[in-house]
């Protein structure tokens, strides 16, 4: 395997503080503790007015190896670099918004300067993964020995995103042009892909779980602090709040099941969906966790449910790692249909309605469906599968 350069869709600093817990994230982590090549991080440029607002850790961790201006590269460990743009131009960030990481990732003075921290780190050869739908000019204008494109979900179909559709659909082209090949974490985007872009060659690459973090039996995962007392059966969720949760059928189900405590445990990024849900008596929302915290919570749930909406037009191509987290945990999983789900009707309980939901509920916390072989769905094995499809593609 050559050195590799990796361009994350989540700024360093998210991921130091929130631990690796993001596709992106878990990639570049299974890469430096497996393989004995460098690995550079291309963060995502980012103004002082970011790191303020989102209440980010202001320095990376590491050794400082390279600084010009602007721009600095930091050793995070003996195999692992991060080269970093924080950027003064505050304004033009205010206006455009997520439009303005396009230019700014194609900054010249960014580009000499990776140009410059791969020559000071004696890297003459590398392949690329860019994971980044802002990042398709620079990806465009690098010399590697082959690019890959991650395209891990749908951003065209991201609300969030509306404004700047136009821009996504011509970083979509861009990457079908200048990249070798592509992954993508769901069968439903490849056709998307190949039919929207022209995408060449696409290969799916599943999420995956860190065994390490999530294991079966472990005495380490005591109960946290913020569980104690609450009543079980405890019905858990862990992820994100956002527009993939079915608002109606959380509320259905706490509705018709108050004998039960449903623990949710997560970002909230969308607020009116949180606010959306009914807060009953068994409804308990203990907050965002760092990474290395969330097994034990996990651990602690009795099932674990994915309650997401099942309508094709509001997903955005999907493969959610909890279902490969609560898995690897040996739970009892209920979720919807959709989002990476529907591949694991001999594992999970795939329910099509709130009906089918509520009956898994009822039918108690013994998992009672075959245990994966967690070796298959592990990072390091979707790293495996990416290496090969670097030296055969």
């Amino acid at each position: 395997m050559k050195d590799i350069v990796v361009i994350p869709f989540h700024d360093w600093r998210k991921i130091q503080k929130e631990g690796f817990r993001t596709r992106d994230a878990h990639f570049i982590e299974t890469f430096a503790n497996n393989f004995d090549r460098k690995i550079v991080v291309v963060n995502r440029p980012i103004t002082p007015l970011e790191i303020f607002f989102a209440k980010k850790n202001v320095k990376i961790k590491g050794e400082k190896v390279l600084k010009e201006g602007l721009f600095s590269l930091i050793k995070v460990k003996q195999n692992l670099f991060v080269i970093d743009f924080v950027s003064l131009d505050i304004f033009s960030f205010f206006l455009k918004k997520h439009g303005w990481y396009f230019n700014k990732y194609a900054d010249e003075t960014y580009v000499r300067f990776i140009e410059k921290s791969l020559s000071f780190l004696n890297i003459k050869k590398y392949d690329l993964l860019s994971q980044n739908i802002f990042a398709n000019q620079l990806t465009s204008v690098l010399r590697p020995e082959k690019k890959v494109f991650d395209a891990w979900d749908n951003f065209t179909k991201f609300n969030v995103y509306k404004k700047i559709q136009i821009q996504i659909q011509k970083a979509y082209r861009d990457y079908s042009l200048s990249c070798d090949f592509w992954i993508t974490n769901s069968k439903e985007n490849i056709q998307f892909f190949i039919n929207e872009f022209s995408v060449r060659q696409i290969h799916l690459i599943k999420n995956g779980v860190d065994t390490g973090r999530f294991r079966a039996q472990d005495e380490l995962y005591i109960m946290p602090k913020d569980m104690i007392g609450i009543p079980k059966p405890i019905i858990g969720f862990g992820g994100k709040i956002t527009h993939l949760i079915d608002i109606d059928l959380v509320n259905s189900l706490l509705k018709n099941n108050t004998d039960k405590s449903f623990v949710f445990v997560g970002q909230i990024l969308n607020k009116e969906i949180f606010n959306r849900i009914v807060k009953l008596d068994n409804f308990y929302y203990l907050g965002d966790k760092y990474y290395d915290d969330y097994p034990k919570y996990v651990y602690n749930f009795n099932v674990c449910i994915i309650p997401y909406i099942v309508d094709p037009d509001k997903q955005s191509g999907a493969n959610t790692i909890k279902v490969y987290e609560f898995l690897s945990m040996n739970k009892r999983v209920i979720g919807t249909r959709g989002n990476g789900i529907e591949d694991l009707g001999d594992f999970v309980c795939i329910a099509d309605d709130e009906v089918a939901f509520t009956q898994y509920l009822k039918e108690g916390i013994q998992n009672d469906k075959k245990l994966i072989d967690i070796n298959q769905i592990s990072w390091n094995s979707k790293v495996i599968e990416l290496v090969a499809l670097y030296k055969n593609c």
